[in-house]
């Protein structure tokens, strides 16, 4: 598996590519391409082109959840589309798949921090799945859907609120999910935002993929604030698992990848970065 990271907060140091608080990846596997997250802008687009990756060939467009930083870039990618079908120009029939609840309306402090995209309008350019339950793309790659939560620490604020039913309702970010890969040496868990909880995502994928080895875990961790018994629950769970690489990025501050880093093998990740895996 091929993983490029077209969005995170940080870049290469000395490199050309652009930056946005957000989060994008492009993941070649087993001849299936697939585009996770499209940021907030058309950053993600410019960094691809730069890398030689053309996002209108993907397989498969997966949406990680519904908020901002993540999805509002996906309207570019639909004008792209668009744009490549009128001048005749090679595009892909991407299958766009998310958790049932990733288009619900989300607020907090009284700005839409949701998708600005219907999942009606989407359709008239994608085909769009939806589900609760794991999705496996290829024989090694799964969409974990909607994530258990098994313990009593993580995902248990709210963060903002959710319309459903035409009622606003507090937001456990039900619709927060993770890609897996199951590579010869353990597990490779790709999380986005990690809303559901890093240590929850890390524990369904292991049951999910009927695996305990992790090799590697990348992406935001959603480890913002300081909070010392969070804190210490998480590592003392991510050490346990004995991952042999940690690649922190996006929703992690820089006092909490410390902290990753004084107990995990953590690795410096940014736009551009481009990691493969066997």
């Amino acid at each position: 598996m091929k993983l490029s990271i077209l969005i995170d907060n940080n870049t290469i140091s000395g490199s050309c590519f652009g930056g946005e608080a957000g989060f994008s990846c492009w993941i070649e596997i087993d001849g299936k391409k697939i585009l996770m997250d499209m940021g907030r802008t058309d950053m993600f687009l410019k960094n691809a082109a730069r890398l030689g990756i053309d996002c209108l060939d993907a397989d498969y467009i997966i949406l990680s959840h519904g908020h901002y930083d993540h999805t509002w870039g996906l309207h570019h990618l639909v004008q792209a589309h668009i744009e490549a079908t009128y001048e005749k120009r090679p595009c892909r029939q991407s299958q766009v798949i998310a958790h049932v609840d990733a288009f619900l309306p989300k607020e907090a402090g009284h700005k839409n921090i949701g998708m600005l995209m219907s999942r009606e309008t989407l359709q008239e350019t994608f085909p769009v799945t939806v589900t609760r339950d794991p999705m496996w793309l290829t024989k090694q790659l799964v969409f974990l859907a909607e994530v258990e939560r098994s313990n009593d620490f993580e995902a248990v604020k709210s963060l903002g609120h959710t319309r459903r039913y035409d009622t606003w309702e507090d937001d456990y970010l039900y619709d927060d999910s993770a890609l897996v890969y199951t590579s010869p040496k353990g597990l490779v868990i790709i999380t986005a935002c990690a809303h559901a909880g890093i240590c929850n995502t890390i524990a369904y994928a292991r049951k999910v993929c009927h695996e305990d080895r992790v090799h590697a875990i990348i992406g935001g961790f959603h480890l913002l604030r300081d909070d010392p018994a969070v804190m210490e629950k998480t590592l003392a769970y991510m050490t346990a698992c004995q991952p042999d690489l940690v690649y922190p990025c996006h929703c992690v501050s820089l006092e909490n990848k410390v902290k990753l880093a004084a107990a995990l093998p953590v690795k410096e990740l940014g736009a551009g970065t481009v990691l493969s895996f066997e």
